[in-house]
């Protein structure tokens, strides 16, 4: 077998730069998702700026435990123009908010297996409703729904971090509304 030297034109050369950065992109997402600690617990808020109520499922859990692991469910509906007080859930590798991923989670682990669990606010969407809140309508998408988003510890967040999740009226979105998130950094020193 002979070893040959390979040289590679300034196209080729771009050419394979381009490729190797995209794969060190995507390797630098999981590189932080897999590395960084997860210990205690995260914060998640939200805010709900539509004149109808918000009815959704939300939680925690990680995705790379494929036995598959446990996962944190909440459920909320949360009546417009109100906020929710923050509530405190495990950090693991993934926060989501009405997710395909979240959602099969949940019934994988047989989570929707309690006597709290709201099906109408599970979902892979945001339901908003302007349903009287004691009908039997009031979880579910009368005036619309919004797509779920899904943040990463280490790429998005840290654990101690509070993530504030709000809900807009947006017309130019599928459902007629959206789902903003910004977090609020933990200020313990070294993070």
């Amino acid at each position: 077998m002979k070893l040959r030297n390979v040289l590679i034109g300034g196209g080729g050369a771009l050419l394979l730069a381009g490729a190797l950065g995209g794969v060190s992109g995507c390797f630098g997402t999981v590189f932080k998702n897999l590395t960084k600690e997860r210990t205690g617990n995260i914060n998640m808020q939200f805010i709900n700026n539509t004149a109808y109520r918000a009815s959704f499922s939300y939680g925690t859990w990680d995705a790379w435990d494929k036995t598959p692991g446990a996962v944190t469910l909440q459920q909320l509906r949360l009546e417009a123009g109100t906020a929710s007080t923050p509530a405190a859930v495990p950090c693991r590798r993934n926060a989501a908010v009405a997710t395909q991923a979240l959602y099969t989670r949940v019934v994988q682990t047989q989570a929707d297996q309690t006597t709290s669990f709201d099906a109408d606010a599970f979902d892979t969407v945001v339901h908003f409703s302007a349903a009287p809140v004691d009908s039997t309508t009031a979880a579910l998408p009368t005036q619309g729904t919004a797509a779920g988003i899904e943040k990463l510890l280490g790429v998005d967040y840290s654990c101690a971090d509070t993530l504030v999740i709000s809900f807009n009226e947006d017309p130019a979105e599928p459902g007629g509304f959206r789902i903003d998130c910004v977090v609020i950094l933990d200020n313990r020193a070294g993070e």
